[in-house]
This record gives C-alpha cells, sequence and structure tokens, in this order.
C-alpha cells in the first residue's frame, strides 16, 4: 500500500494539458488550494489566470500531486517523468487503455509509473474539500466541511453526479479509481481510513479488483467503527458486460458480491438516492442500536405506506407494550388508537406541547430510532410554519429523551433546503422519499461482524471437463459426504445390482446431460416387476445405469452449490431443491470457508426455512447434519481443481442428509 497523502492532500499541484487541465485549476482556485499551482502547457501563457511553464522539466519544484489531462501515449511519457521525479503521484484523465481493449499499453502505463501511485487512467481524479483541493475537471457542488461522509466510485460521472447531490449531505471527499491499473477502490478506502474527518465512505463499485486487500480494508473500516455502504452495479448479463467494457474490469455475479457484502458487514443499496441518504443517515449519528422502530405520522394513509413499504427490509415495527401503550394514551384523546405505526391524527396539529409530550411518551421505549413522516409544503409562497411546529416538538421529545429521532418525507422535494437546515439546527436528519428513508434506516442497522476469516482466493477456470454422476458420488463418499448405496452396471445387469443394493431402488439412466427431462430416473421401485418395467421405458444410452438404493428418510429437498465465481470468491450457495429450484429461486449465498453457524443462519434465511423446522406438524429435519455436509463440501473442494460441484438435491431426513444428485466441474 503506496502512501497516499502527498497525493490526496498535496502542499502543491502541477497540471499537464489543455481545457481539462484549467478546469483543474479552477476547481483548485474555487476551493482556495493554499499552494501552489503549477500548469504545464507548451504553448499557452496561462491556465485559467496561473501562468504556465513549458515542460515538466521547469517545475520549480517536485509536485506532490499531478493531473494529467493529455492523450494516453502523451500519458505514458508524462507518468514515466513524473515517476524519476519523485512525484507523490498522479490523476490519469486519459481514456483508450484496457477498457477499450489496450491492455499493453495500459500495462507499460504500470511499468512507467514504478512505485509512483496512480489513479486511473479512464479517471476523473479527486476532490477533497477538507484539504481544499480538487484534481477534477468538470464541475462539482461539493462544500467545505469539518468532518463528513466521503464516496469512491469507479465512475468519474457518476461521481460528478453524486456530487451534485441536494439531499444535505456532508460530503468531504469524492475519489475516483477508474481502471484500477494502479490503484483501486480498495487503496482509496484505506487512505480515507487514515483520515480521521471521514465519518462513512460510500462505493459505488462495478467491480472489486482485489477482493482479499478489499475484506482487509473492510476489516479495518469496522475496527474503527466507520460504516461502508456499497452500490455495486454490473448485477445483470447485460450490467456485466457494460462494466468490462466501461473500465475493463470483471464483474462477478451479484450473488457472490452481496455474500462479500455481507460476510464483512458493507451494507448494500440499489440506487444513488439510497447511498446519499444512507451516507446522510450514518454520518450524522451513527450505526443504529438495532431494528427497531417507531413510525409516526398523523395519517393513517401515511402509517399505511411505512407499513407496506418496509416490508422488503429487516425493519421491525413492533407493538407498543401495555405499560408503554398506556403512557402514550395518556397524551392523546380516547378517539386514537395506538398503535405502530402510529396515527396520532391531527387533533394536536399546531400544539408543540402538546405533541412533544406525546412524542416523549412514544420516544421513551425500547425502540432503536423513531421517525417522523412530514411532508411540508415547500414553496415560496407557502406557510410551513405548523410543520416546523411538528419538527420542533420531535426534536423536543429526542432532546428530553436523549434518543435518535429523524424525519421522513413520502416525496424528497417536500423537505426544502430552509426546512433541512432548521431541522440540522435541532439535531434531526431529514430523509428525502419514504422508499430511500427506509432503505437508509435498514442499511444503518447493518453491523460487522466482531471478527470474520477472510474468504478464500479464486482464479478464473481454463478449460474444463464435467465428472459423470457416478464418480462424482464415488468422490464424494471418499470425502466424507453421504450418498446413496449403489452400484453402476450395464443394463443387462440392473436387476441383478438391484438385489445387492436393496430395495427400493432408483434407477438412472447414465450419458445424459437432463436425466430427468429425458425420462432416464425411476425412484422408489419397489420390486423386480416395478424395475424391470422402468428399466423398459427408460432411453437406452450405451453408458449403463445407476443402480441405488431409494432414501426413504426426506422432510425436505436442498440445493447444495459450491462454485468458483472470479473475481470475488468460492460462492456456496444453499436453497430450495429439487427439480423445482429454478422455479423456487429461493436461495441464499455464502463466500467459502463457512462454519456450521454460519451453513444454520443461511438456511435459516430461505422462504423455505419452515419445512426443515417442522413446517405445520410435519417432523423437523436434521439440519446439523445437512450442515455438517455442507461444510465437509466446501472444505474439501475448496482451492482444488474443482469449478463448480452441485449437489441437488441433497435429501434431509429426520437423522442424516444424503446427496442423491450430483454435478462435478473441474480444470482439465
Amino acid at each position: 500500500m503506496a502512501d497516499l497523502h502527498r497525493l490526496l492532500a498535496p502542499r502543491s499541484i502541477a497540471v499537464v494539458g489543455g481545457a481539462p487541465a484549467e478546469r483543474v485549476v479552477a476547481q483548485c482556485l474555487k476551493l482556495g488550494f493554499p499552494g501552489p499551482i503549477w500548469p504545464v502547457h507548451p504553448k499557452r501563457s496561462h491556465l485559467a489566470g496561473v501562468p504556465c511553464i513549458p515542460s515538466l522539466d521547469d517545475v520549480p519544484e517536485v509536485p506532490d500531486a499531478v493531473f494529467l489531462g493529455v492523450n494516453r501515449h502523451a500519458t505514458v511519457a508524462a507518468v514515466r517523468t513524473l515517476a524519476a521525479l519523485g512525484v507523490g503521484g498522479a490523476v490519469c484523465y486519459g481514456s483508450g487503455f484496457a477498457e477499450a481493449g489496450e491492455g499493453d499499453l495500459q500495462e507499460e502505463l504500470l511499468e512507467a509509473a514504478g512505485e509512483m501511485p496512480l489513479f486511473g487512467p479512464n479517471c476523473y481524479g479527486f476532490v477533497n474539500t477538507f484539504d481544499r483541493v480538487a484534481l477534477w475537471p468538470d464541475e462539482h457542488g461539493m462544500r467545505r466541511h469539518e468532518r463528513a461522509a466521503a464516496i469512491v466510485s469507479q465512475s468519474g460521472n457518476v461521481a460528478v453526479n453524486l456530487t451534485f447531490q441536494q439531499r444535505g449531505l456532508r460530503l468531504g471527499q469524492m475519489i475516483t479509481v477508474g481502471n484500477q491499473a494502479s490503484l483501486g477502490t480498495e487503496d482509496a478506502i484505506e487512505a480515507l481510513l487514515d483520515d480521521e474527518r471521514v465519518t462513512s465512505i460510500g462505493l459505488f463499485l462495478e467491480a472489486v479488483r482485489d477482493p482479499q486487500h478489499f475484506a482487509t480494508v473492510a476489516t479495518r473500516a469496522a475496527d474503527q467503527g466507520v460504516p461502508l455502504v456499497a452500490l455495486q452495479t454490473g448485477r445483470s448479463a447485460a450490467g456485466a458486460a457494460i462494466a468490462t467494457s466501461h473500465t475493463g474490469s470483471m464483474a462477478g455475479r451479484a450473488a457472490a458480491y452481496d455474500a462479500m457484502f455481507e460476510r464483512y458487514g458493507v451494507a448494500t443499496v440499489r440506487t444513488p438516492a439510497e447511498l446519499l441518504e444512507t451516507l446522510k443517515l450514518l454520518d450524522e449519528g451513527g450505526r443504529l442500536t438495532g431494528n427497531r422502530i417507531v413510525s409516526l405520522s398523523c395519517s393513517g394513509g401515511e402509517a399505511s405506506l411505512v407499513a407496506d413499504r418496509s416490508e422488503a427490509t429487516s425493519l421491525a415495527f413492533e407493538p407498543f407494550d401495555d405499560e408503554h401503550r398506556t403512557r402514550i394514551e395518556g397524551t392523546l384523546t380516547e378517539l386514537v388508537s395506538v398503535s405502530n405505526p402510529f396515527d396520532y391524527h391531527t387533533f394536536m396539529w399546531g400544539d408543540r406541547t402538546a405533541m412533544a409530550d406525546c412524542f416523549t411518551a412514544v420516544m421513551d421505549g425500547p425502540q432503536d430510532a423513531t421517525m417522523l413522516v412530514l411532508d411540508a409544503p415547500p414553496g415560496a409562497d407557502n406557510d410551513p410554519s405548523s410543520w416546523y411546529t411538528a419538527a420542533d416538538a420531535l426534536a423536543d421529545a429526542a432532546e428530553s429523551t436523549g434518543r435518535r429521532a429523524v424525519v421522513v418525507a413520502t416525496m424528497a422535494e417536500c423537505i426544502n433546503e430552509r426546512f433541512r437546515d432548521h431541522l440540522a439546527t435541532r439535531g434531526l436528519t431529514a430523509l428525502l422519499g419514504l422508499g430511500e428513508a427506509l432503505t437508509a434506516l435498514d442499511a444503518a442497522t447493518v453491523v460487522p461482524p466482531d471478527r470474520v476469516e477472510p474468504h478464500a482466493a479464486v482464479h478464473v477456470a481454463g478449460d474444463t471437463q464435467v465428472i459423470d454422476e457416478a464418480t462424482a458420488k464415488a468422490r464424494l463418499r471418499t470425502l466424507g459426504v453421504a450418498v446413496p448405496d449403489g452400484e453402476v452396471v450395464p443394463r443387462s445387469d440392473v436387476l441383478e445390482a438391484a438385489e445387492r443394493v436393496g430395495y427400493p431402488i432408483t434407477l438412472k439412466g447414465l450419458g445424459l446431460a437432463h436425466k430427468s427431462e429425458a425420462g432416464a430416473v425411476k425412484v422408489g421401485l419397489h420390486d423386480a416387476a416395478a424395475l424391470a418395467a422402468a428399466l423398459d421405458a427408460m432411453p437406452t444410452t450405451g453408458a449403463g445405469c445407476l443402480v441405488e438404493r431409494t432414501v426413504t428418510d426426506v422432510i425436505a429437498e436442498v440445493l447444495v452449490t459450491v462454485r468458483r465465481d472470479a473475481p470475488v470468491g468460492w460462492v456456496v450457495s444453499l436453497g430450495f431443491g429439487g427439480v423445482m429450484t429454478e422455479l423456487w429461486t429461493d436461495v441464499t449465498h455464502l463466500l467459502a470457508p463457512v462454519s456450521h453457524d454460519d451453513v444454520v443462519a443461511a438456511l435459516d434465511r430461505l422462504r423455505s426455512a419452515p419445512l426443515l423446522h417442522g413446517f405445520r406438524g410435519r417432523p423437523a429435519a436434521d439440519v446439523h447434519a445437512l450442515a455438517d455436509l455442507v461444510v465437509t463440501l466446501v472444505d474439501s473442494v475448496v482451492g482444488t481443481k474443482a469449478v463448480e460441484v452441485e449437489l441437488n438435491p441433497v435429501l434431509v431426513g429426520r437423522e442424516g442428509a444424503v446427496a442423491v444428485d450430483a454435478l462435478w466441474i473441474e480444470e482439465i
């Protein structure tokens, strides 16, 4: 890890190029950068009013940071010169490197840089308002703050857009990483963690360049109490292709990233607005202590909206207990029914004392945060005074109880800048947009684990081969994974093999990729006559048959898969199994290695989890045997030639778990 302090908080700056470099000078002057700025241009006398020097050889001192706004070939030459000078680091704005298929040129750039750190190429640079520097060739909407959130973005244009936010987020630093040829997202996070002025860090990611390094910095962020919030794109096949063409990065599948973020306690969001609202909530008060929320509103319609929209989150709107409800009722008329979400009606609207008494009674409870739904008239010709009264009553209650409170507008435009500033003076966070607010509250409940083992590294597989089911099962038995007793025999020996294996029999025709669809699987054949009839109806392949004893102790069918998912890691997938797996798509994911407890917790996240625990009077399945099977499989195949091992289904009974079908793909 290079020391990025000289680059990110420079005392002197050089800029090379024409129009982009001139915009960098202008942005640094706008922020009030206190050090010298040396524009380098062979023909122009000034850039943004600052005198130019003709070449890098004429710079009077070695600059701490340099912005290169020249074409790709000139960028490589300039980087070689800067590295020889001992410059602290550079931003390479130029494009046409790996993202355009010019990987060799990008390698040449890295060779030229040597030990000198650089952002890019194909990179917008950064804005650091703390130290009044902007190696940033465009407009931005950031202002100076003493403490604030920061964002790291792989996309320059998205980063520009995020700086224009009008949501009241204190944004102190924005770093873009472009192609991540030298410095990546992980390096930027690590540098931000060195800055005590950063309260939380948002990530706009297309791909993580170094997942093991990401794990290290995410763990460090957790140790320092700095929340990370990720918005990861390239989650669809089309999105992944765009990400590759945009920055030359290889994006893993969404499941792998979700598993990685969950493993290291990184909160996730899906839209830029959700990212901004979450960072704002974290910046203005840190993580929530839990997921218990009380919602206040003066409308049943708003209360219903909150209840409906929160179903997609882990937020818990628990009913008030009897004692708490009685205290709240003491502040109301008998016409108001107390529930959560709580419609307190408009009987007290405009009466700050009465509202504060009610809100204080509500907030004096076990919840982790209280939200007041409040949409105020934003127009210049409107009178919002009574809405200010409601907000002040909430602030009074928060001060009285010492509890966390936020104001939530169902529509973002209904809390304007003036009202938002007033809320800030009262210590209240304004969350804009009901959906975004609930996502932010949910994300703020994410707490990293105390300590987690780093996940296993993975590389992209080369040529592969599919191992037949019988061989795969023989391997599994050797590894300690339970499979049915059985034999592989020619069609002519099926009946004799069945006598040795023991009825009931499951018969499978080998040599077919999709045996069930081809009619090559028959389960639960109880005698020789049934077996003979099934054999006659089965397609002939010449590959023989697998004769197995049918597993009869079955409570649930579970999918278990371990696969490489470069560049992230080995993904362990657990879900509703059998022939309907793809239809139900009830699957959850972990990164290897996994523990017994990890697997049990993951299984409980499935929609089908009740089937494992005695649904509607049925006996409970042996979940611990299933978890042991998963751990054994994962420990056995991770780091080997295996590319993917899928057991579908694993039949889980009252006692034990048995893999009755197996797909094994490995490198040749």
